[in-house]
């Protein structure tokens, strides 16, 4: 997944914007920090396929008089390892310097409050430019921040006083919740909502279907699916339909376990079956529900040769399930 994105980020950094008028600050709840322009900048989005789904890069961007200004927080369908900040700024600039050749002028860290970073100045004598880069991982977000100005000009006084503006946002200063808040990620179906860990499972990127969420555990090894309808099932038995939809496509069905499960004020079904199909087994874990909310399916599966090892995450990618009264707030109970 690092290196298509690290191919297309060679070219994000090529982009310039459009200059207007007025001073801007630059802040957004989803960033970590702010940062000033000389003026409002542009933004757009751009998605770059991966293995694990795509790659979210969320660009600011302005110029003015041939300075380029730009900012860029990439975002991963899965969170970023811990310890990997450093090979990632690496395969970054030299995949950089391979696609825009320079002379490397400065290299050395670059703190912003409790994170630690890089700092690139480089010499484009192509372009007849200098460039400063600023590289830093907070949570599971890579953020790149980049000025470029002709070499023959103070515009190296206006690039300080943009990198000097950069301010950590009060909310990111503890670098342990950064990374809770992103690693753990949600999906929403009407009154239904699941938590899920992005350093064990990704959503699978060949989902077409709206309303179902399917899982991928980061092995291969484990599968999970995700289903919310606004209405009650038929007939109001849902551990029924579940195994008669479970039959529909395999030779034989049995329960392992059953119980019921509190989610919040909610009561689901809590519910384990084997499942043959095609000569392999599967054991199927899940919390089903069926009543004034909707309906809800959420269900983790292994081959029963890596089910134990796969069950702990299952069991904690059900207990990210959160159910909310009809018309209410979604509660995790947790």
């Amino acid at each position: 997944m690092k290196q298509r994105f690290l191919r297309f980020f060679c070219f994000l950094l090529l982009c310039r914007g459009t200059a207007l008028q007025a001073e801007y600050l630059f802040s957004a709840v989803e960033w970590s920090f702010e940062v000033q322009f000389a003026a409002e900048p542009q933004h757009d989005i751009i998605l770059t396929p991966s293995p694990e789904g795509d790659v979210k890069a969320t660009r600011y961007f302005h110029e003015k008089a041939g300075e380029h200004y730009l900012l860029i927080r990439f975002v991963y369908p899965l969170a970023l390892p811990p310890g990997s900040e450093t090979g990632l700024y690496d395969k970054s600039r030299q995949e950089l310097m391979r696609s825009r050749p320079g002379q490397v002028r400065t290299h050395e860290k670059y703190q912003l409050g409790p994170y630690e970073g890089e700092r690139v100045v480089i010499a484009q004598p192509r372009e007849k430019s200098l460039r400063e880069l600023r590289l830093i991982v907070i949570g599971s977000s890579l953020y790149v921040l980049s000025a470029e100005w002709p070499a023959q000009s103070d515009g190296a006084t206006r690039a300080a006083a943009f990198f000097g503006s950069v301010k950590l946002r009060p909310d990111c200063e503890e670098p342990r919740l950064v990374e809770d808040r992103e690693r753990w990620r949600e999906f929403t179906i009407g009154n239904f909502k699941v938590k899920y860990d992005a350093l064990r499972w990704y959503r699978d990127p060949a989902d077409q279907e709206p309303g179902i969420f399917n899982f991928l555990r980061v092995d291969k090894l484990a599968e999970a699916q995700f289903i919310a309808e606004e209405h009650p099932v038929d007939g109001g038995d849902i551990e029924k339909a579940v195994l008669a939809t479970a039959l529909e496509g395999a030779t034989s069905v049995r329960v392992q376990k059953r119980g019921k499960k509190l989610r919040g004020t909610v009561q689901v079904v809590d519910l384990e079956f084997a499942e043959t199909v095609e000569n392999a087994t599967y054991i199927n874990h899940g919390y089903f529900y069926s009543g004034a909310e909707g309906t809800v399916q959420l269900r983790g599966w292994a081959k029963d040769r890596d089910y134990h090892d796969a069950s702990g995450d299952i069991g904690e990618l059900l207990d990210g399930l959160v159910i909310g009264p009809k018309g209410g707030t979604l509660s995790s109970g947790r």
